[in-house]
């Protein structure tokens, strides 16, 4: 069984073990009814991990279904089923977008009125990129802000600076970059350059 699974029984025992508000002892003493004698849950196997929980379980543990990273209207049915469509989840929570917005590029992309209809891994990795596109675009333009702020400007004071920009330059990866290096203080391009080289 993967590690990862073992976390989460041991997460789910220590949630357990503050509800029914264990002691120390208590706490030992049931493990070691449970497992034939053994006190820590380090000692324990998986199987085990989950026999303590459904022995808490019996004894008044309610176990909460896991909450979704971003829980918008129009979450896909298929959800579990699908890791790809969870990865968009987690793109989506971190864009504060809705689910309506991967629906929206699902259209766009491929005529496709929503993400849970796609069917193959190449539309919904098309999905992916556009999502991590839109979130580098918000990332490049708030470190710009972040730059700005130091010597004095807004985004505003740019454009009267930079007249050549394009009309979308707050939306192009390409203009936001180059910007971000020109207001960049040397001590930060040392670090941003030390970072990527220990990276």
């Amino acid at each position: 069984m993967k590690r990862d699974n073992r976390k989460g029984v041991l997460a789910q025992i220590h949630i357990a073990r503050k509800e029914l508000a264990l002691d120390e002892d208590t706490y030992r003493q049931m493990i070691a009814t449970v497992t034939g004698g053994k006190r820590s849950c380090s000692d324990c196997s998986v199987a085990e991990l989950h026999k303590i929980v459904q022995h808490m379980k019996e004894r008044g543990f309610k176990a909460k279904p896991r909450k979704r990273v971003a829980q918008y209207p129009g979450t896909p049915h298929n959800l579990d089923k699908q890791p790809m469509l969870q990865k968009i989840e987690a793109l989506l929570a971190e864009l504060k977008a809705p689910w309506s917005y991967a629906d929206a590029i699902a259209e766009q992309q491929y005529r496709i009125e929503r993400v849970a209809w796609l069917r193959t891994g190449y539309q919904l990795t098309g999905v992916i990129a556009a999502l991590d596109v839109e979130l580098q675009k918000r990332r490049l333009l708030a470190a710009l802000e972040r730059l700005l702020q130091g010597h004095a400007l807004t985004l505003d004071d740019i454009e009267a600076r930079h007249p050549d920009l394009p009309r979308n330059w707050r939306r192009n990866r390409k203009c936001l970059g180059r910007l971000c290096d020109h207001y960049m203080a040397p001590a930060d391009m040392l670090a941003a350059r030390q970072q990527g080289e220990s990276a």
